[in-house]
């Protein structure tokens, strides 16, 4: 019995040995049973000593033994509990000054949680009042409405300042503007603040203020705390700095809008000076193509009937984007009708006048425009043309696909008399001629000197399909620019002018085997074109003839 005591007591003791109090009074319990389990003994020995005078002596010895050994035990057991019971006493001690010291705790905590529930129902104020101020346009007079108004809605909101005020300050600490609430050293402050915050791009006479600066007092909350840290005031500023932003785009997006309204209508009367409709006569079909990189470009297409017999095509672009370059476009276009209207019927003379006319306003902008000048001639079914610097055509037929060679001359703007070459075109056959600027190579960025070829190749077999005629190889040929100009990176102004020549036959093809109206009549005009290839078709003339 007394094992099966010492065994479950050790056992509950180290099962319990991080439950602290209560472990020690587990172990006082078993060591009074044990100590009570002694005394039993004892007792027992003495009543065997006592009660049974037959024993021999090894029994009586044995009994005394006994008795001795169970008197020491109980005794060392006593001093044992008076030890364990003293451990009692200093934990309970203990126990009593951790809850005391618990309870502090939770007080604290408490304060705490009470303190941070004033601070946000003061944070929740000061958005609040925050949204009660409507942003408006920074003008003088509005931002002194606003910071009167946002320390008047504050100052009422939040009960602990006792004094508030903000103020605009220049660079040199000079003020502005200032608003303020309360009434400064109250006897009750515990906290005084002063924050200040820099601002920049204020628009028009507020570029002065360069400074935000708030100052304010507060006084002790209801629960005899201070329930405003200087995070508070931080954050108030920022909000002024956030509400000045805020306002400020609000009038950078008005502005904004009323620009994009500009060049929406910048672009609408652009759109009107680029000719839109079909152009036709009896063997010339012509059409633009005209595609900014911005609401406006700088490139330029016309094309202006002369009289019965002449009329005159060009197309140009002005260096730059944007404004500035569509600014000089629309002069491009008044100075041209201008010379052309002067009766002035051949390409170079025009470019000439042109040079001189605008030479002194493209210098002083340090611009200069590429352009050229083709002038058809209606009886004689050839083109007159000359080139300022400006891309080579392209040209398709039947017989060749080719860069056509222009002789060329300076762009306009980069010298002041300067004599342009005069090209003149024999127009043998039924074919295309595709005038662009460089924005329709630029869309090419991998190997821009390559892609006119590409050009070729790819209009090439476009007009050799087979349900390509006369009646719908231009609007193919437009279509298939559009697709290709939209499908691309654009990285400027692009422009195309297409012309189509049309043969005297009643017939013309752009492929072979093709299906043609009046094949009766195909082996004579086939004869008719091998006579008319033999000489040339291209060949230039002075400027005298």
């Amino acid at each position: 019995m007394w094992a099966a005591y010492r065994e479950y007591g050790t056992k509950i003791l180290e099962d319990s040995a991080a439950e602290g109090f209560r472990r020690q009074y587990l172990k006082l319990r078993f060591s009074q049973l044990e100590a009570g389990l002694m005394l039993l003994l004892m007792l027992a020995s003495l009543l065997g000593l006592l009660l049974l005078p037959q024993l021999s002596f090894a029994g009586s010895a044995g009994l005394s033994a006994a008795l001795l050994l169970c008197a020491f035990h109980f005794v060392r057991t006593g001093l044992s509990n008076r030890m364990l019971l003293k451990e009692v006493f200093h934990s309970a001690a203990k126990l009593q000054q951790n809850y005391a010291e618990k309870v502090l705790s939770l007080q604290a905590t408490n304060s705490q949680l009470a303190h941070l529930v004033g601070v946000n129902k003061n944070y929740k104020f000061l958005l609040n009042a925050r949204d009660d101020v409507r942003p408006r346009p920074l003008t003088e007079d509005s931002l002194q409405e606003l910071t009167q108004e946002l320390v008047d809605n504050w100052f009422a909101r939040v009960g602990t300042i006792s004094f508030l005020r903000f103020s605009l300050e220049t660079a040199d600490g000079d003020v502005y503007h200032e608003a303020m609430r309360g009434t400064p050293d109250h006897p009750d402050v515990i906290l005084r603040v002063c924050e200040q915050i820099k601002v920049e791009d204020l628009p028009g006479s507020l570029e002065l203020i360069r400074f935000v600066t708030l100052t304010a007092e507060v006084k002790m909350g209801e629960n005899g705390e201070r329930e405003l840290e200087p995070a508070f005031f931080r954050f108030l500023l920022l909000h002024v700095h956030d509400y000045l932003l805020q306002c400020m785009d609000n009038r950078r997006s008005l502005a904004f809008r009323e620009m994009e309204k500009e060049m929406e209508l910048a672009q609408r009367i652009q759109s009107l000076l680029i000719p839109r409709e079909k152009f036709s006569l009896e063997r010339l079909k012509a059409r633009a193509v005209y595609s900014p990189v911005t609401y406006v470009g700088g490139d330029y297409i016309d094309y202006i009937q002369m009289d019965e017999r002449y009329t005159c095509f060009i197309v140009a672009d002005v260096s730059g984007h944007g404004l500035p370059a569509s600014m000089l476009a629309t002069g491009i276009r008044s100075a041209v009708r201008s010379v052309v209207l002067q009766n002035v019927c051949a390409p170079d003379e025009i470019l000439g006048r042109l040079n001189r006319l605008l030479y002194e306003d493209l210098s002083r902008t340090r611009s200069f425009i590429t352009a050229l000048v083709m002038v058809y001639d209606r009886d004689e079914h050839k083109l007159l043309l000359s080139r300022a610097g400006h891309p080579h055509p392209l040209y398709l037929s039947e017989t060749k696909q080719v860069i056509l060679p222009c002789m060329g001359g300076v762009g306009l703007g980069l010298l002041p008399d300067f004599t342009y070459p005069l090209q003149e075109i024999a127009l043998q056959e039924a074919g295309m001629m595709l005038v662009y600027t460089d924005g329709l190579l630029n869309s090419g960025r991998n190997d821009p000197q390559k892609y006119p070829q590409k050009w070729l190749h790819d209009l090439g077999l476009l007009l050799q399909e087979s349900d390509v005629t006369c009646e719908n190889a231009i609007d193919r040929v437009e279509a298939f620019i559009w697709d290709k100009t939209r499908s691309g990176q654009q990285t400027d102004d692009i422009a195309v002018l297409i012309l189509q020549f049309l043969p005297e036959e009643e017939t013309c093809m752009y492929h072979k085997g093709g299906n043609t109206e009046g094949k009766a009549s195909a082996p004579a005009a086939n004869a008719t074109r091998k006579r008319r290839m033999n000489r040339d078709s291209v060949r230039t003339v002075s400027e005298q003839s």
